[in-house]
Parts: structure tokens; sequence; C-alpha cells
């Protein structure tokens, strides 16, 4: 797993753990880190996966789908990796970017926050809590709202990852909760790769700008990386239909959809040591009017910011087994000011501020080692101690700020066998049990039948379960007037069987499909409840999804390109409800060409959603959308120049507001554009 190393001694690294704990210094902390990497010599780069051949992607190597680096044809789920190559030829922008382009993902934005569905599941009112997202093996969900950040809000510059592992289907059996439809590691670059100091600036739409300052390399063995990212815009003047009125400015909004970030990841290693610092925030104006706030007011914001230190350690224990341990340390915060209008006779106003504060510790320590040339075993435990999962809300009237505190610890074993049964059948078998300290326990296995029929084919027979463990928010919501709580509420659970087969043809294409079911009970849905208008997440009922997906993926000298089709058919067998959010049809095609050999090269990205519900029953239309960049190589590719245009043709679309919102369906962004100069030093 591509990491990077640095030697610092350990009580040094606890030490500034332990100072960011008691007194939260976390961007001095950084910067320090930061200092300690001066400047040193860049090694020889690793190989470019974009300039791999067919049978290398093939044969990729994947560390996320069991927690040991293996080719993805070996991997017992369906694996897809975006490389660094990827992105940059085609102008993803955010993770959520790349995460459209995949295959049965698709992406809702309410102009604050971008939500992944999977797999027919896009549950509008949830926070991305039914996927886990990695940096680099660490989680970053957030231990209140179980959030992922997808969007511009994701902590990590896309320009820094070096590659991106998505597993599909339920990984409990190894990660725990929320691995519930799919695991997503973000591997970020290695200090070599960068060779030395990289310069990044874009002017883009929207009066949007962004730069970064990176520096990569290695001196007297000690691998070191520092990295920092500026963001800002101004947004734009938009038009909703349901303020149309003079009260609220006939429905135009400005400068309400402004947007900063500040990110700052540093990481150090030596031999197996690694320490890693990261430090994102975000400030995000929130345009919608959503939750009842004054339509067209700046005060109405969100400000995001997630630090963590993550401590790792790789060794050799004699000739068999191998050690890997982590510990690390994270905060999340997230202040959400809102401005209400007061109700009195002069018209005054006032800002009710939410508050989410997180802290947790997170400690694993894994074995693993070859038996008998034909099994792969990997043990492991896990614990987490939430030490904090405070919400809270601040009302200036009456000055009455209330906080609900709350704790948590979860701890976990788990242990997995890759046993070759022949040369070319091999069973993975994996289980893992959690235990909550206010749900108790649960198991969940993994099994995956692997079958290289023909040197070119790949079949696998995959099952597994997963759970998710109701978030803090979804059993107490700290969010004012609006959320009941139900302190009966369960985890939802899934059951899944899938079976995945991969066929070479020829030299240069590769055919790959799946068809999956899947089985979830007590799905944790948000409802309104008739008698107060408040909502709660209850355990509604069960759902069901049944599906296919093919993809084709071609690679021609420097031409690359991919074409997937996804159909799903969920169904609630109880009360045979068509789900809102969940679109049958998905189709994907990317493809780069080169227009100046190793020089300029024109690529494609495109999507299709079929027509969704929305939460009051109504029918969103299907849509296509096409993105457009041009990439340039010059001085030896010490410089690179892009353009991409997005929604090229200017569709209008929409996309299902959530219950928060007063916009039944969210117009999405029409035509924009980005220009973005790299320079390497």
């Amino acid at each position: 797993m591509p990491r990077l190393s640095y030697a610092v001694d350990v009580a040094i690294c606890l030490s500034f753990i332990q100072h960011a704990r008691r007194h939260r210094g976390w961007y001095g902390s950084l910067l320090t880190l930061a200092l300690l990497t001066g400047s040193g010599l860049a090694q020889q780069s690793p190989p470019n996966l974009g300039e791999a051949s067919l049978e290398e992607l093939a044969n990729i190597q994947v560390y996320s789908a069991s927690k040991h680096m293996q080719s993805a044809s070996d991997a017992p789920a369906s694996v897809t990796v975006i490389t660094s190559d990827e992105i940059q030829k085609y102008g993803y922008r955010t993770l959520a970017d790349i995460l459209q382009s995949v295959r049965g993902f698709y992406i809702t934005y309410d102009h604050d926050y971008s939500f992944v569905g999977v797999r027919g599941f896009g549950r509008l009112g949830d926070w991305n809590s039914r996927i886990l997202v990695l940096i680099d093996g660490h989680r970053i969900n957030g231990n209140i709202l179980g959030q992922a950040f997808l969007g511009s809000e994701f902590p990590v510059d896309v320009d820094l990852i070096e590659r991106v592992e998505i597993i599909r289907g339920p990984s409990s059996s190894l990660y725990g909760a929320q691995a519930f439809f799919a695991v997503i590691n973000v591997i970020t670059r290695k200090p070599p790769q960068l060779k030395g100091v990289e310069l990044s600036f874009e002017p883009a739409s929207f009066g949007t700008y962004a730069g970064r300052a990176s520096y990569g390399g290695q001196y007297k063995g000690i691998d070191m990386l520092v990295s920092g990212t500026f963001y800002n815009s101004q947004g734009q003047t938009l038009f909703y239909p349901q303020f149309d009125s003079p009260t609220t400015n006939f429905g135009i909004t400005r400068n309400t959809d402004y947007e900063s970030y500040q990110h700052i990841l540093a990481t150090i290693s030596f031999r197996g040591l690694t320490l890693q610092g990261l430090f994102s925030a975000r400030d995000r104006g929130v345009p919608t009017g959503y939750f009842g706030t004054l339509f067209n007011d700046p005060r109405t914001r969100n400000v995001d910011d997630h630090q963590y230190f993550d401590l790792s350690y790789r060794h050799a224990i004699g000739e068999k087994w191998e050690l890997a341990a982590r510990t690390s340390y994270d905060q999340a915060r997230l202040q959400a000011p809102l401005a209400f209008a007061t109700g009195m006779p002069d018209g005054s106003t006032t800002v009710d501020t939410y508050s989410f504060r997180g802290n947790w510790w997170d400690s694993e320590v894994k074995l693993s080692r070859t038996l008998l040339d034909k099994h792969k075993i990997t043990l492991g435990t896990e614990i987490t101690d939430n030490l904090r999962q405070d919400q809270g809300n601040f009302t200036p009237i009456g000055d009455i700020f209330t906080m609900e505190p709350a704790t948590s610890v979860i701890w976990a074993v788990y242990g997995q066998d890759d046993f070759a049964i022949t040369s070319k059948l091999t069973l993975s078998a994996g289980l893992r049990y959690d235990h909550y300290s206010n749900f108790g326990g649960t198991t969940n296995p993994r099994l995956g039948l692997i079958y290289h029929l023909f040197h070119p084919t790949t079949l696998k027979l995959l099952y597994g379960t997963a759970f998710r463990a109701p978030e803090p928010f979804e059993v107490t919501p700290g969010f004012g007037p609006f959320y009941d709580d139900n302190l009966k509420l369960k985890p939802e659970t899934i059951r899944s069987l899938e079976g995945v087969a991969e066929q070479r043809l020829g030299q240069h294409v590769t055919l790959s499909g799946s068809v999956f079911r899947n089985w979830i009970s007590n799905l944790i849905s948000l409802e309104t409840v008739p008698s107060d208008g408040q909502s709660v997440y209850l355990n509604s009922e069960k759902a069901n999804a049944t599906g296919v997906e093919v993809e084709l993926d071609g690679h021609w000298a420097d031409v690359q390109g991919e074409a997937s089709y996804s159909y799903t058919d969920v169904t609630l067998p109880v009360t045979h409800r068509v789900l809102a959010n969940s679109p049958p049809h998905l189709a994907k095609l990317n493809l780069s060409v080169p227009v100046v050999q190793q020089r300029l090269f024109a690529s494609l990205d495109a999507q299709y959603t079929s027509p969704v519900l929305t939460l009051l029953g109504n029918t969103i239309g299907g849509f296509s959308v096409f993105n457009l960049t041009l990439l340039g190589h010059a001085l030896g590719k010490h410089l690179d120049l892009s353009t991409s245009i997005y929604n090229i043709f200017d569709k209008k679309y929409f996309d299902p507001g959530r219950p928060e919102d007063v916009q039944d369906a969210i117009q999405q962004d029409g035509r924009s554009f980005r220009v973005k100069i790299t320079g390497r030093f």
C-alpha cells in the first residue's frame, strides 16, 4: 500500500497528539510538522499507472479489499481503481466527480454538500453514512452524523491522489460499521512522484480561483511530503421559483453561494514508521433557504473543519509474520449558523448556531502471514474511543446554549483466510465481531470464491453481510425544533450475493460484468411525524435490490476508454413504494485520445442518469451531462496546462431536494469552465 514514511521518534509523535488534545493547536502543530520536512532530494518515481499496459492494469495491486496487497482480479470484491492519470486527463475536481464516473455510483448535490448513491440507494436525509471513506487507510467518516465528505468539502486536494480504490459491496467483515455499500480508499501520492516542488493555480467560473503548493522528496532515507491548498469562490446568482415573491427578492439570491477552504497535508516516514497530519477548514454559504431560514441571507452557512494525526508502523517479525499497527486522533467540527425571522412586529432577525463537536481516538493492530504456501492469514483487533460526540445549539434570544454530550466505545476483532485451493481456485473467508458500548455486539462474515477459469477469464462468487449502527444524530438529533428523538432506533443490516465475470478480449479490451442481489433490513429512513410535522429517523421497512452491471475497458497505446451500464431494481416488499432518488439506469462513458502524441490529450467524460422520484412523489426527468478536457504537457512534463468545460451543452437538469429543503427539485450547474496550470521544479 503506497504509504509515506519518516523517522520520527514515537514518543515525539504521541506528544504532538497529546498537545493537540489539550490545546487544540492543530494548525500550529501541522505547521510545525511541515517545517520538519525541510528540503531534500527526489528519488526515482514508481511506474506511472497512466502509462501501464492493459495486462498491467488488469493485475494492478489493491489493498482495501483484503487489507493486504493483491491483484484486483484476485480480490474478493468488485473493484474499480481510478488513477492519478485519469483524474488529470478528465479534469475531475473533487472525489464526487471521480465517483460520478464510476459504474453504479451517482451524486446528488444540494448547493451545500455532495451525497453519493450506490446501486440504487441514494437516501435523501442521510449523510453518506452508508459508505466508508479512507485516506491512506485512515477512516474519515465523522462520529456524530457518520458523514463522509465527497465534494469540495473533501479534505484532500485531488492533485495529491495517486489512486482511488473503490470496493463495492458490504465489507463489515474487515471494517465494521459504514462499510455498508462500499469502501472508498483514497491513496495519496508518494514523495518521489512529486519530484521536488509542484505549484498549481486554477481560475474557474463563478469567480473561483484555487492554488496549491507541494513538496515531496527524500533525504538520507527519509521520505517527506507537505502540501497546502487554498480555494475561494464567489458563487452564482441563483433563482428559486419557490421564493418568487416581492418579499423574498423574487426568488433571486446573491452572495449566498460563496465558499472557501484551506487544506494542509503533511506526511513523513522512515523505514516502517509513518506519521501523517491533516488540517482542513471550509466555510460554505447555503443559498437554498433550508430549514425555514431567511432567503437571500448570507449569514446562513456551514463551517466545517477536520484534523487528524495518524501514526502507523509496519515490521516483519521473523520470516513468517508481518505486523501493522496504527493509532490516530481525530477532531471534527461543524458550526451551522442559521438566520431566522423572529416573528416580532419590528421585523427583527436572529441567528441560531447549531454545533457538532466530535473527537475520537482509534487504534488497530494487524498480523498477517502465509501458511503452508496456501493460506494468507490476516488477524486484527481495533478499538475506537469516541471521546466526544456533542450536539448543541445557541439561541441569541434569551442567550441560551444547550448541549447534549455523548461518548461511546467500539472494539472489534477480525480474521480472514485467503485459501488457494488450487492454482486457479481461491476461497476467501472473513469474519469480524464488533461490540458497541451503547448497542451491543454484531458479527459479520464475508465469503468469496475466485476462479481463474482461463488466463484471461476470472469468475467470482461473493457473499457478505454488513451493519450500520444508528449515528448519534439519528438517535438524538441536536438540531433544534426540526427533529424528534428516537431512542429505540436499531441498526440496519444488509446481506449481499454477487457474481462477477471478467473477460479479456484480445490484448486491448476487457469486458466485465456483475449480477447482484441485496437484502436490507431495518432500513433507517428520515420520516415526517404527522402529529407535529417534525422529522424523525425510523426503522421503516425492508428493501431489496437486484441489479446488473456491464463495463467495457479498452487501451490502445495512448488511447483509453471505458463504457459502462448499470441497471438496478429496488423494491420495498411490504409497502411496494417506489424509492425516491433511485435511478434504475446509469450509463457512463470516458474516452481519452492523443491530439499530439504524448503532448496534447482530449478527454470526454459523460454520464446518463435515468428519471427518479422526489420526496413528494414527483418525477425528475433523466439527463445526460458531457464534460470535455484538453490537457497539454510541455517542457518534458514539467509544465501542464488543462482547460475543462463542464456540462458543455448547458443541459438544464435537477437533483431531488432533501427533507430540509423547500425545493422538491434543485437545479444543477449549467455550463462552466476551469483553466489549470501546474509547474514542477
